[in-house]
C-alpha cells in the first residue's frame, strides 16, 4: 500500500525493492496454502467437496432433489445435475466458452435395455432464455450436457448489486414423461464486479481471469466519445489518426485524451469492495468508463479500462497491465509493433501527461527489475481476437 498511495507510485525505488521482497514471501505462502488445500481435497470426503467457489463443479449431491418426478426404476433414466458456475459474474457471463465454463452440466444415465431419446433444457428464472440440448443415449450408457443459457442482456444491465436468482433444470424423456424438474438457487453478482482469479475446489490452484478486465474497456459508450471529442480539439491539426501518419502522433493523441479526462475532474476514489463472492475467489467493484465520467472518480483499474477505452476509440491498441495490488495502462508505439509506453491513471486528478507517463514508464521498469513474471500485459487487440467485447 506504501507504494501505490503515493502521488507518484514509481516515486520511490526502494520501496518498489521492499514490495519484491514482500511479493517472494507472499507467494511461497500461496504455494503452502494451494499444497494444504490439495491435501485437504484429497483427504475430504465426495459430500464435503461439493461447496462451488468458482471455475469448478459443485454436485447436487445428499439431498432430496425438489420437483422429482421419476426416477431410474420407472424410467430406466437418471439425471445428475452439476453447477459449475456459482457465484454468476453477470458482467462477463456472456462471453465465456459454453464448451469449456458452462453454466451447468447434466450426466443422464441411461438403465434400460433401448436407446433413449432426452431434451435437458435450463434457465434462470425471469433472467434468461432457456438452454435447449436433445440427445440420444445407448442402452448402459451415460451423456454428458453442457448448457450455458443465455442472459437477457436488459436483465443484466439491471443487476447493479448481488442477487439470487432461481436456475431451472428440466430433464425430459421424449416419449412425453418428465424426468425431473429441479430448481437450485444461484447468486448474481453486481454487473460490475470483476473477477481477478477463482480456486479451482478440485486442485486447490488459482485460476486467472483477469483477462475479462477488456469487457470494462467501452470505446463507444456515449461519455466516452464525448471525451474523445474535446480530445481532438487539444490534438496537433485537430484530428485523431490513430495509426496513419506519423508515428511520433501517436504520444501526442494518447496526450490529448489524457488532457481531456484532466479537464472532466476525474479524481482519485478507492472504491473496490465487492459483494457476494466466496472465500477462495477474488473479486472487486469496477467502474464502468461511462460511470467514472458520470460520477468524476476513479481508482487505479477504473482509471486503466477508461483511458484504455478512449485510446481504443481512436483506433490505437490499448493494455490493460496489472502488477501486485495495482493497474495502469499501455499503448502500442505503432500497429504490430508489439513495443509498449505506460502511464498511471491515479494520476490524472493529480499530474500533467508527462509526469503520468514518466511514473507508467517508470513502474514498468522497476518491476521488470524486480518482479518480471508478475507483471500481465493485456493487449486488448489480442482480448478482442479471443471474443471478450465490450460490455456496452
Amino acid at each position: 500500500m506504501a507504494v501505490f498511495s503515493q502521488t507518484d507510485p514509481a516515486g520511490d525505488e526502494t520501496l518498489f525493492a521492499q514490495l519484491a521482497v514482500a511479493e517472494a514471501k507472499l507467494s511461497e505462502l500461496r504455494q503452502l496454502e494451494q499444497a494444504a488445500a490439495q491435501a485437504r481435497i484429497v483427504l475430504e470426503t465426495p459430500a464435503a467437496t461439493d461447496q462451488f467457489l468458482g471455475g469448478g463443479e459443485k454436485v447436487m449431491r445428499g439431498v432430496a432433489p425438489r420437483g422429482r418426478f421419476l426416477g431410474e426404476r420407472t424410467t430406466g433414466l437418471r439425471a445428475n445435475v452439476k453447477l459449475q458456475i456459482d457465484p454468476l459474474p453477470t458482467g462477463a457471463y456472456h462471453l465465456m466458452d459454453p464448451d469449456s465454463d458452462p453454466l451447468l452440466t447434466v450426466d443422464v444415465e441411461n438403465f434400460s435395455r433401448e436407446i433413449r431419446r432426452v431434451c435437458v433444457k435450463a434457465y434462470l428464472e425471469g433472467l434468461s432464455a432457456t438452454a435447449v440440448r436433445t440427445i440420444e443415449i445407448e442402452p448402459r450408457k451415460t451423456e454428458t450436457v453442457k448448457l450455458q443459457p443465455t442472459l437477457f442482456p436488459e436483465r443484466a444491465r439491471e443487476i447493479t448489486e448481488v442477487q439470487r436468482a432461481t436456475l431451472h433444470v428440466i430433464v425430459e424423456d421424449l416419449d412425453g414423461k418428465i424426468e425431473s424438474h429441479d430448481t437450485y438457487p444461484i447468486t448474481c453478482l453486481a454487473r460490475t464486479a470483476s473477477f481477478n482469479a477463482v480456486r479451482r475446489p478440485e486442485t486447490g490452484e488459482m485460476l486467472d481471469l483477469s483477462h475479462y478486465y477488456g469487457a470494462w474497456v467501452t470505446p463507444h459508450a456515449n461519455p466516452v466519445q464525448q471525451r474523445i471529442r474535446r480530445a481532438v480539439e487539444l490534438a496537433p491539426e485537430r484530428q485523431m489518426l490513430g495509426y496513419q501518419g506519423d508515428p511520433d502522433r501517436v504520444v501526442q493523441q494518447v496526450a490529448a485524451l489524457y488532457q481531456s479526462l484532466r479537464e472532466a475532474e476525474i479524481v482519485y476514489v478507492n472504491s473496490v469492495i465487492d459483494y457476494g463472492a466466496p472465500a477462495g475467489m477474488t473479486t472487486q467493484r469496477t467502474r464502468l468508463p461511462r460511470e467514472s465520467i458520470e460520477q468524476r472518480s476513479a481508482n487505479c483499474i477504473d482509471g486503466t479500462v477508461l483511458l484504455a477505452s478512449l485510446i481504443e476509440g481512436v483506433s490505437l491498441n490499448p493494455a490493460i497491465v496489472l502488477v501486485p495490488g495495482h493497474a495502469f495502462v499501455g499503448w502500442e508505439t505503432w500497429h504490430g509493433s508489439d513495443e509498449w509506453r505506460f502511464l498511471e491513471t491515479t494520476m490524472i486528478g493529480s499530474g500533467d501527461f508527462e509526469a503520468a507517463h514518466k511514473s507508467g514508464q517508470r513502474q514498468y521498469e522497476q518491476f521488470s527489475k524486480f518482479s518480471k513474471q508478475k507483471i500481465m500485459l493485456h493487449s486488448l487487440e489480442s482480448l478482442r481476437a479471443r471474443g471478450i467485447w465490450p460490455m456496452e
